[in-house]
C-alpha cells in the first residue's frame, strides 16, 4: 500500500483547534491570577534580593542559595506578561515566535533551577545538622557559589530541549505557542530527563528532610517539649517542601502522562490520555507559576534574619537590632548541640568499655 503524502497526514492536525481542550472561563480568572503573581512576585523577590545583597551583603551560606532561587523566580516573572496577554486573547499568542520559544525556555529554566537549588539547600541543611563536624569544613561561601554556578549551567542545558521543540503554530488564522510533534526517540529522552531532572531530585529532597525531621524529633524529645527553636525548624522544613510539591508536582505528573501517551503512539492530540494530560497541565500551570511569588513570604515569616533585612530595606530609617533566631544560626546551634551529644555518648561508651575491662 502506498504511503500517504505528508500533506494528507496533516489534514487531521489542521482541523484540530487548541481551544477544544481549554478550561471554561480561563480567559477571565487566569489573566487576573497571572497579573497578581507578576506584581506580588516582582515586588517580593526584588525586595528579597535587595535586602540580602545590599543591606546584608550575604553574610550566611544559606543566603547564597536563597538569592539565586529568588533571581530564578524574578527572571521567570519578567516573561509572565506575555502569558497574561495569551490568556486575555483566548489562547492566541500575539508576541511572535522568538518570545514563544524564549518564554517557554525561561519557564523550563526556572523549574530546573528551583528543583536543583532546593535540593542543594536541603543537602546543605542535612550536612549541617547530621554531620556538623564535616559541615564546618565544606559549608563555605566559595563552595556555595560554585554549586550555584553549576546549577545555572545544568539548568540552561536542560532547558534547550524546550527551546528546540517549542514553536508557533497557526490554526484557522490564529497563532498558538505549542510543542512540536516530538519523534519517538526524543520522547524517550524527554521521559528520562523528566525523571532524572525532576522526580529524582524531588525524592532526594523528601529523603533529606525526612532524615532531618527524624533527627530533630529525637532532639526535641530529649530537650523537652518547650523548645521553640526546634519546632520552628521543623515548621520551615515542612512548609518549603509541601509548597514546592503542591506547586510543581501536578504539572509534571500530567506532563509525564502526555509524554507517555506519545511514546505509546496513541496519536495525540486525539487520544483520551493526551486530552486529560493537556487539561491537567492547564490546571497545574497556575500553581506552578504561583510558586515564584511564594518563597519571599516563607522566608519573611519564618526567618527572623531575612525579615529584619527586608524591613530595613523597605524602611531604611529603622534600625533592627533586636535579637532573633534565623534559619542558618538555628542550624548552627543544632549542629553544636548534636556534636556535643555525639561526643558525650562516645565518651560514655569509652567509660563503659574501660569499666568492663
Amino acid at each position: 500500500m502506498e504511503a500517504e503524502p505528508e500533506e494528507m497526514q496533516d489534514i487531521g492536525r489542521l482541523t484540530w483547534n487548541p481551544q477544544d481542550m481549554e478550561l471554561p472561563y480561563k480567559d477571565i480568572f487566569l489573566p487576573f491570577l497571572y497579573a497578581t503573581v507578576f506584581l506580588v512576585g516582582i515586588a517580593g523577590n526584588g525586595l528579597l534580593i535587595g535586602a540580602l545583597i545590599i543591606k546584608r551583603r550575604i553574610q550566611r551560606v544559606i543566603d547564597i542559595f536563597i538569592v539565586n532561587l529568588a533571581a530564578s523566580d524574578f527572571i521567570f516573572l519578567i516573561t509572565l506578561p506575555f502569558w497574561v496577554d495569551k490568556e486575555i486573547s483566548s489562547g492566541h499568542w500575539r508576541s511572535g515566535s522568538f518570545l514563544c520559544k524564549g518564554s517557554s525556555y525561561v519557564i523550563a529554566l526556572n523549574m530546573y533551577c528551583s528543583i536543583f537549588l532546593l535540593t542543594c539547600m536541603s543537602c546543605d541543611r542535612y550536612v549541617a545538622i547530621m554531620y556538623p563536624t564535616t559541615a564546618r569544613r565544606i559549608r563555605t561561601k566559595r563552595y556555595s557559589i560554585a554549586v550555584c554556578i553549576c546549577v545555572w549551567a545544568l539548568s540552561s542545558l536542560l532547558g534547550l530541549h524546550t527551546l528546540q521543540f517549542r514553536e508557533l503554530r497557526t490554526y484557522d488564522g490564529n497563532s498558538y505557542c505549542l510543542d512540536k510533534e516530538i519523534p519517538f526517540a526524543h520522547r524517550i529522552g524527554s521521559l528520562l530527563m523528566m525523571i532524572l531532572a525532576f522526580f529524582v531530585p524531588l525524592v532526594s529532597i523528601l529523603i533529606f528532610y525526612f532524615s532531618i525531621t527524624k533527627k530533630l524529633c529525637v532532639q526535641y524529645k530529649k530537650s523537652g517539649k518547650h523548645d521553640k527553636k526546634l519546632r520552628k525548624s521543623i515548621k520551615i522544613i515542612f512548609t518549603v517542601v509541601l509548597i514546592f510539591v503542591f506547586s510543581w508536582t501536578p504539572f509534571n505528573v500530567f506532563k509525564l502522562i502526555a509524554v507517555l501517551s506519545g511514546i505509546q503512539e496513541l496519536k495525540p492530540p486525539f487520544c483520551l490520555p493526551y486530552k486529560i494530560a493537556h487539561l491537567g497541565m492547564e490546571v497545574g500551570s497556575p500553581f506552578a507559576f504561583a510558586n515564584s511569588c511564594v518563597n519571599p513570604f516563607i522566608y519573611y515569616f519564618f526567618d527572623d534574619y531575612i525579615r529584619r533585612a527586608m524591613v530595613r530595606c523597605m524602611f531604611p530609617c529603622i534600625t533592627a537590632n533586636s535579637p532573633g533566631t534565623s534559619l542558618d544560626s538555628s542550624n548552627t546551634r543544632l549542629s553544636y548541640s548534636l556534636t556535643a551529644r555525639i561526643r558525650s555518648e562516645a565518651l560514655s561508651r569509652k567509660r563503659r568499655r574501660s569499666e568492663s575491662l
